[in-house]
Protein backbone atom coordinates (compact mmCIF):
# COMPACT_ATOMS: atom_id res chain seq x y z
CA UNK A 1 0.00 0.00 0.00
CA UNK A 2 1.06 3.42 -0.97
CA UNK A 3 2.64 5.82 1.92
CA UNK A 4 -0.31 8.34 2.67
CA UNK A 5 0.56 11.08 5.50
CA UNK A 6 -2.12 11.15 8.34
CA UNK A 7 -3.18 14.25 10.08
CA UNK A 8 -5.26 14.73 13.27
CA UNK A 9 -7.03 17.52 14.07
CA UNK A 10 -7.33 18.01 17.86
CA UNK A 11 -8.78 20.76 20.01
CA UNK A 12 -6.78 22.26 22.33
CA UNK A 13 -5.58 19.10 23.75
CA UNK A 14 -2.13 19.29 25.91
CA UNK A 15 -0.05 15.86 25.28
CA UNK A 16 2.60 15.21 27.52
CA UNK A 17 5.27 12.55 27.57
CA UNK A 18 8.97 11.63 28.39
CA UNK A 19 11.20 13.12 25.64
CA UNK A 20 11.10 15.86 22.83
CA UNK A 21 8.79 18.89 23.06
CA UNK A 22 5.99 20.26 23.25
CA UNK A 23 4.46 22.49 20.29
CA UNK A 24 1.71 25.35 20.98
CA UNK A 25 -0.25 26.66 18.66
CA UNK A 26 -1.95 30.04 18.34
CA UNK A 27 -3.77 31.55 14.77
CA UNK A 28 -4.35 35.31 14.10
CA UNK A 29 -6.66 36.57 11.40
CA UNK A 30 -4.84 40.04 10.34
CA UNK A 31 -8.21 41.98 9.34
CA UNK A 32 -7.69 45.29 7.49
CA UNK A 33 -11.18 47.05 6.72
CA UNK A 34 -11.03 50.01 4.66
CA UNK A 35 -12.23 53.11 6.08
CA UNK A 36 -12.74 55.59 2.96
CA UNK A 37 -15.90 56.49 1.61
CA UNK A 38 -14.51 54.35 -1.45
CA UNK A 39 -14.57 51.18 0.31
CA UNK A 40 -17.19 50.03 -1.90
CA UNK A 41 -15.20 49.65 -4.98
CA UNK A 42 -12.90 47.14 -3.33
CA UNK A 43 -13.75 43.41 -2.26
CA UNK A 44 -13.74 42.03 1.02
CA UNK A 45 -10.27 41.55 2.59
CA UNK A 46 -10.53 40.23 5.67
CA UNK A 47 -8.84 37.06 5.35
CA UNK A 48 -9.45 34.21 7.52
CA UNK A 49 -7.66 31.07 8.67
CA UNK A 50 -9.57 28.05 8.83
CA UNK A 51 -9.27 24.34 9.22
CA UNK A 52 -8.85 22.09 5.82
CA UNK A 53 -13.01 21.13 5.71
CA UNK A 54 -12.92 25.35 4.09
CA UNK A 55 -15.65 25.38 6.84
CA UNK A 56 -14.78 26.11 10.51
CA UNK A 57 -12.39 28.53 11.67
CA UNK A 58 -8.80 27.09 12.80
CA UNK A 59 -7.99 25.43 15.93
CA UNK A 60 -4.27 23.81 16.47
CA UNK A 61 -3.56 21.20 17.69
CA UNK A 62 -1.13 21.42 20.80
CA UNK A 63 1.58 18.28 21.42
CA UNK A 64 4.87 16.88 21.70
CA UNK A 65 7.44 17.24 18.83
CA UNK A 66 9.53 13.61 19.60
CA UNK A 67 13.07 13.06 18.85
CA UNK A 68 13.08 12.79 14.68
CA UNK A 69 9.10 12.88 14.48
CA UNK A 70 7.94 15.33 11.85
CA UNK A 71 4.91 17.25 12.74
CA UNK A 72 2.46 18.43 10.05
CA UNK A 73 -0.58 20.89 10.22
CA UNK A 74 -2.69 21.56 7.51
CA UNK A 75 -4.32 25.66 7.16
CA UNK A 76 -7.17 26.99 4.77
CA UNK A 77 -6.63 30.62 3.67
CA UNK A 78 -9.93 32.33 2.83
CA UNK A 79 -11.72 35.47 2.12
CA UNK A 80 -14.78 34.13 3.29
CA UNK A 81 -16.22 34.02 6.67
CA UNK A 82 -16.22 30.90 8.43
CA UNK A 83 -19.43 29.44 9.04
CA UNK A 84 -18.91 29.66 12.94
CA UNK A 85 -17.29 33.07 13.21
CA UNK A 86 -18.13 34.84 16.14
CA UNK A 87 -16.57 38.10 15.11
CA UNK A 88 -17.91 41.03 13.16
CA UNK A 89 -17.41 41.21 9.59
CA UNK A 90 -19.42 43.74 7.21
CA UNK A 91 -17.37 43.12 4.35
CA UNK A 92 -19.98 41.29 2.85
CA UNK A 93 -22.30 44.67 2.21
CA UNK A 94 -19.18 46.40 0.33
CA UNK A 95 -18.25 43.47 -2.02
CA UNK A 96 -17.24 43.94 -5.70
CA UNK A 97 -15.04 42.17 -7.88
CA UNK A 98 -11.19 42.41 -7.29
CA UNK A 99 -8.36 40.19 -6.32
CA UNK A 100 -5.41 40.82 -3.05
CA UNK A 101 -2.14 39.19 -2.85
CA UNK A 102 -1.21 38.12 0.92
CA UNK A 103 1.21 36.27 2.93
CA UNK A 104 1.50 33.86 5.92
CA UNK A 105 3.80 34.69 8.75
CA UNK A 106 5.21 32.55 11.24
CA UNK A 107 6.26 34.31 14.62
CA UNK A 108 7.39 31.38 17.41
CA UNK A 109 10.07 31.20 20.18
CA UNK A 110 13.00 29.64 20.07
CA UNK A 111 12.82 27.28 23.16
CA UNK A 112 13.58 24.80 20.54
CA UNK A 113 15.66 23.88 17.83
CA UNK A 114 13.01 22.91 14.90
CA UNK A 115 12.38 24.51 11.30
CA UNK A 116 9.65 25.49 9.69
CA UNK A 117 8.83 24.94 6.06
CA UNK A 118 5.31 26.25 4.47
CA UNK A 119 4.15 23.63 1.22
CA UNK A 120 0.98 25.01 -0.97
CA UNK A 121 -1.41 22.27 -1.24
CA UNK A 122 -4.15 21.27 -3.66
CA UNK A 123 -7.52 19.53 -2.47
CA UNK A 124 -8.60 16.49 -4.95
CA UNK A 125 -11.74 14.10 -4.36
CA UNK A 126 -10.90 10.70 -3.25
CA UNK A 127 -11.50 8.15 -5.63
CA UNK A 128 -14.91 5.46 -5.69
CA UNK A 129 -11.83 3.16 -5.11
CA UNK A 130 -10.14 4.49 -2.69
CA UNK A 131 -6.84 4.45 -4.28
CA UNK A 132 -4.50 7.60 -3.26
CA UNK A 133 -1.61 8.61 -4.60
CA UNK A 134 2.08 8.08 -2.60
CA UNK A 135 2.35 11.22 -0.31
CA UNK A 136 -1.69 12.04 -0.36
CA UNK A 137 -2.58 13.88 2.96
CA UNK A 138 -5.38 12.62 4.93
CA UNK A 139 -7.31 14.14 7.65
CA UNK A 140 -8.72 11.90 10.36
CA UNK A 141 -11.79 13.03 12.04
CA UNK A 142 -15.50 12.46 11.25
CA UNK A 143 -15.81 16.03 9.39
CA UNK A 144 -17.77 15.02 5.72
CA UNK A 145 -15.00 16.61 4.09
CA UNK A 146 -12.26 14.11 5.09
CA UNK A 147 -13.81 11.25 3.78
CA UNK A 148 -14.46 12.74 0.67
CA UNK A 149 -11.27 14.79 0.30
CA UNK A 150 -7.08 14.55 0.29
CA UNK A 151 -4.50 17.25 -0.43
CA UNK A 152 -1.32 16.96 -2.45
CA UNK A 153 1.76 19.08 -1.82
CA UNK A 154 1.71 21.16 -5.30
CA UNK A 155 5.38 22.90 -5.35
CA UNK A 156 8.37 22.96 -3.39
CA UNK A 157 9.00 24.90 0.12
CA UNK A 158 7.84 28.51 0.06
CA UNK A 159 10.84 30.65 0.39
CA UNK A 160 10.24 32.20 3.70
CA UNK A 161 12.43 35.53 4.64
CA UNK A 162 13.30 36.38 8.66
CA UNK A 163 12.07 39.48 9.01
CA UNK A 164 12.89 39.31 12.87
CA UNK A 165 15.67 41.94 12.99
CA UNK A 166 12.69 44.67 11.54
CA UNK A 167 9.88 43.47 13.41
CA UNK A 168 11.76 43.35 16.97
CA UNK A 169 12.34 47.09 16.81
CA UNK A 170 8.50 47.22 15.44
CA UNK A 171 7.35 45.34 18.81
CA UNK A 172 10.08 46.23 21.30
CA UNK A 173 11.49 49.53 19.96
CA UNK A 174 14.70 50.53 21.32
CA UNK A 175 14.43 48.10 24.20
CA UNK A 176 17.67 46.09 25.38
CA UNK A 177 17.10 42.62 23.76
CA UNK A 178 18.92 41.36 26.05
CA UNK A 179 16.17 41.35 28.72
CA UNK A 180 13.49 40.71 26.58
CA UNK A 181 12.81 37.16 27.10
CA UNK A 182 11.62 34.87 23.91
CA UNK A 183 11.68 38.11 21.85
CA UNK A 184 10.65 35.42 19.01
CA UNK A 185 11.49 34.86 15.65
CA UNK A 186 9.22 36.21 12.69
CA UNK A 187 9.33 34.26 9.35
CA UNK A 188 7.14 35.65 6.21
CA UNK A 189 6.04 33.69 3.66
CA UNK A 190 5.42 35.20 0.41
CA UNK A 191 5.33 34.50 -3.44
CA UNK A 192 3.21 35.17 -6.34
CA UNK A 193 0.58 32.86 -6.73
CA UNK A 194 -0.58 34.13 -2.93
CA UNK A 195 -3.40 35.40 -3.95
CA UNK A 196 -7.42 35.71 -3.25
CA UNK A 197 -10.21 36.61 -5.57
CA UNK A 198 -13.72 37.44 -5.15
CA UNK A 199 -15.51 37.11 -8.43
CA UNK A 200 -19.58 37.16 -9.08
CA UNK A 201 -20.25 35.71 -5.63
CA UNK A 202 -17.72 33.34 -5.51
CA UNK A 203 -14.93 33.03 -2.80
CA UNK A 204 -11.82 31.59 -3.18
CA UNK A 205 -9.57 28.94 -0.82
CA UNK A 206 -5.70 28.33 -0.61
CA UNK A 207 -4.91 25.29 1.21
CA UNK A 208 -0.93 25.16 3.07
CA UNK A 209 0.90 22.57 4.82
CA UNK A 210 3.17 23.35 7.89
CA UNK A 211 6.23 21.17 8.11
CA UNK A 212 7.98 21.38 11.36
CA UNK A 213 11.21 19.67 11.98
CA UNK A 214 14.12 19.24 14.13
CA UNK A 215 17.15 20.80 13.23
CA UNK A 216 20.46 18.47 13.40
CA UNK A 217 20.82 17.91 17.42
CA UNK A 218 22.18 15.34 18.85
CA UNK A 219 21.01 16.49 22.80
CA UNK A 220 17.30 15.89 22.80
CA UNK A 221 17.12 15.79 26.37
CA UNK A 222 17.98 19.56 26.64
CA UNK A 223 14.48 19.89 25.15
CA UNK A 224 12.90 17.90 27.27
CA UNK A 225 10.96 20.65 29.53
CA UNK A 226 11.13 22.97 26.74
CA UNK A 227 7.79 24.41 25.12
CA UNK A 228 7.58 26.57 22.07
CA UNK A 229 5.00 28.67 20.92
CA UNK A 230 3.64 29.02 17.57
CA UNK A 231 1.45 32.16 16.14
CA UNK A 232 0.07 31.93 12.09
CA UNK A 233 -0.75 35.75 11.04
CA UNK A 234 -2.01 35.98 7.86
CA UNK A 235 -1.60 39.42 6.36
CA UNK A 236 -4.29 41.06 3.46
CA UNK A 237 -2.26 43.26 1.61
CA UNK A 238 -3.76 46.40 -0.68
CA UNK A 239 -6.84 44.69 -3.28
CA UNK A 240 -6.94 45.96 -6.22
CA UNK A 241 -10.04 46.39 -8.24
CA UNK A 242 -10.62 44.25 -11.45
CA UNK A 243 -13.47 46.99 -12.67
CA UNK A 244 -13.36 50.08 -13.14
Amino acid sequence: MKKKIMIIIILTVLCLAAGGGTLAWYLREDVKQAQTTGAEIMAPYNLYLMNPNAIDSLKFAVGNLHPGEVKHTVICVSNRVPENYDGEDNMSELVKDSEFNYDLQLVHTENLAVDYAVYPLERKQIPADGRLPAGAICMEGDDPAYKTYYWMKTASPITGSDNTEKMRKEVFGQADMADVVNAGQYLFFDDSSMKLAYNNGTYEYDYYLIEVTWQDISDFDAYKKETDLVYVVVNAKQPRPTES
